[in-house]
């Protein structure tokens, strides 16, 4: 009976741990008291409000439904030109939605709460936090990026965040958010997906999206599947120019499509069209997937059958923007099968010019409907019929709660990847009697994190001495760091090199390359984190050590010096290939 009794208690144990041994998980499944809905068909079911909305627009109404215009979720006053802008497009036009960028919690509340008030048909407002609400406000939570998740191949992790980002997304007035992103990276080349990306196996990027779904989902926040048919492997940033993709069919069915198809499988709400051209789809020059019928309607919504809200991705993109006009790129989603037009460079042009379509006879009121139909369906899911408006009074008690944090310090933890430890430096055991110098190097994107490390650093250093030099972008004084790294033992470089639109590359500069190789040359113990791009190390192959913790978030550098000193293992499994010698799943564990 005790030996029973001891199976059983050891075979619970096991089960707990294969769950998620930590309390952070076991937490929030309790805690998380979150009404669970299914996504519905929106193509086919609706309700008494969705048809007497219907019933009661005008065609241009219905039209204007389809429009989602952006600004800046900042407090605005009542007279300035951006808030009179927003009213005019949401009073006399009666556009369907807002997407806000840059914002501050509390005040992109409000001024949510102002627009909902102004407007007939609830708005339906929308952002891109894809790895939590800090992407866009001054004071919002951030997670690891995607890739991190993919490097502790735990979903369950992905599933808690999903949860996260969808209650902050409530507390504020989002409804939709444009993630996750289901593109498969293999491209070490591609300059806007990197580690927006979970990996390079589809099967692993399916199984976090998945997760990441039922999160936001469960959470009454409409997830948004990105960037159909798939970004990832594209040398050019399509924010600059229009990337030309010639893969046949039986290649995209057998790599990019398939975390669409378990997403699709899994009722994620919304998927987002990519301005890609694949003339395997659509031989047409120059007209991107985005405005594809071939691939809209002909690869999702039939093949696919896919019946949820289909988004363009930011019609302000030279993709787009290069090749054609506001009243050709409106006619184009209408017939393609869009149904959220998002950021048209004009909203009022674009609304004429598929009122005089479908009044000519071109395009059907029928086909209006359609979307109008998924799109207020969409609003009475998220009951927005019953309130549209928020609690800014409990915004700040759920933005960025310790409850996030402890969740983005366990994603962290579980991804840092030691990819290289040629000296068996790592973990600094013998850091007491050795000196470091830290020379931080930034590919001057945007501001690092690089003044938190070096205080995290500072506050956990075990070295006897150290020094420190921050680089940004060319370097100027690699013969003084040389000099300099010769009277320390080891050489630590935290390194900053970022996915950032229009940029062309998320990689450093010659020179910073140059640099990490000189101190390499010279024989010094050089240790590389890399919290961003991992492939970079294909740029100083040498190096004895090289760690991968895939985004600078505060607790991705939290982690990294814990690291350092044993605090915690290394976990991480890399989620992509990044060299010759280093592939898909390798990564030293202790």
């Amino acid at each position: 009976m005790n030996k029973l009794f001891s199976m059983n208690v050891f075979f619970i144990s096991l089960l707990i741990s294969l769950l998620g041994s930590n309390e952070i998980l076991k937490n929030n499944i309790s805690e998380n008291k979150i009404e669970k809905k299914s996504a519905p068909d929106l193509f086919s079911e609706s309700n008494q409000w969705t048809e007497n909305k219907l019933n009661s627009m005008t065609l241009r109404e219905k039209i204007a439904q389809m429009i989602i215009t952006n600004s800046f979720g900042y407090a605005l006053d009542n007279n300035s030109a951006e808030y009179k802008r927003l009213s005019n497009l949401i009073v006399n036009e009666k556009v369907g939605g807002v997407i806000f960028f840059k914002g501050n919690s509390v005040q992109q509340a409000e001024l949510t709460n102002s627009l909902q008030s102004l407007s007939e048909t609830p708005l339906l407002i929308s952002a891109d936090y894809e790895r939590g609400t800090k992407m866009r406000l001054d004071d919002g939570s951030l997670f690891p990026s995607n890739m991190a998740l993919g490097a502790t191949r735990n979903p369950e992790l992905a599933y808690l965040m999903g949860i996260q980002i969808a209650k902050e997304c409530r507390s504020i007035g989002v409804h939709q958010n444009y993630a996750p992103v289901v593109d498969v990276n293999n491209n070490s080349l591609n300059p806007i997906i990197n580690v927006r990306s979970y990996g390079e196996d589809p099967s692993l990027v399916s199984s976090m999206s998945e997760k990441f779904i039922k999160g936001l989902q469960e959470g009454n926040v409409i997830a948004t599947a990105k960037h159909f048919p798939g970004h990832g492997d594209t040398d050019i940033d399509s924010h600059s120019d229009l990337p030309v993709l010639n893969f046949s069919r039986e290649r995209l069915d057998n790599l990019e499509l398939i975390p669409f198809k378990n997403a699709i499988k899994n009722n994620v709400m919304s998927v987002m069209i990519a301005h890609l051209s694949l003339p395997s789809l659509d031989a047409e020059a120059n007209v991107p997937a985005s405005l594809s019928k071939n691939i809209v309607e002909g690869l999702l919504i039939n093949e696919l059958k896919f019946n949820g809200l289909i988004v363009t991705d930011a019609l302000n993109m030279a993709g787009v923007v290069n090749h054609f006009s506001v009243r050709e790129v409106a006619l184009r989603c209408v017939n393609a099968g869009i149904d959220l037009i998002l950021m048209p460079q004009g909203e009022t042009e674009a609304i004429d010019a598929i009122e005089n379509s479908v009044n000519n006879g071109s395009i059907s009121e029928e086909r209006i409907n359609l979307s109008a139909k998924k799109i207020l369906n969409a609003k009475s899911w998220l009951k927005l019929d019953e309130n549209k408006l928020s609690d800014v009074s409990k915004v700040s008690s759920i933005v960025n709660s310790d409850e996030s944090m402890k969740i983005s310090q366990q994603i962290a933890d579980e991804s840092i990847t030691l990819v290289k430890n040629s000296y068996n430096i790592l973990p600094f055991t013998m850091a007491s009697e050795m000196s470091c110098l830290i020379v931080s190097m930034n590919n001057g994107n945007e501001k690092a994190n690089s003044d938190f490390f070096l205080s995290k650093f500072n506050e956990e250093n075990k070295f006897k001495s150290t020094s420190f030099f921050d680089l940004t972008g060319d370097v100027i004084n690699s013969n003084e760091i040389l000099s300099e790294a010769s009277s320390y033992d080891v050489v630590i470089v935290p390194v900053y090199a970022k996915v950032k639109i229009k940029t062309g590359t998320v990689g450093l500069p010659q020179s910073q390359l140059d640099l990490i190789n000189s101190l390499i040359s010279n024989g010094k113990k050089v240790v590389v984190v890399s919290f961003g791009n991992p492939y970079l190390i294909q740029g100083f192959p040498e190096v004895g050590s090289y760690i991968c913790a895939y985004a600078d978030a505060e607790t991705s550098i939290n982690s990294v010096i814990k690291s350092f000193y044993g605090t915690i293992k290394y976990k991480g499994k890399l989620p992509v290939s990044i060299s010759n010698e280093f592939k898909y799943g390798d990564g030293i564990t202790n």
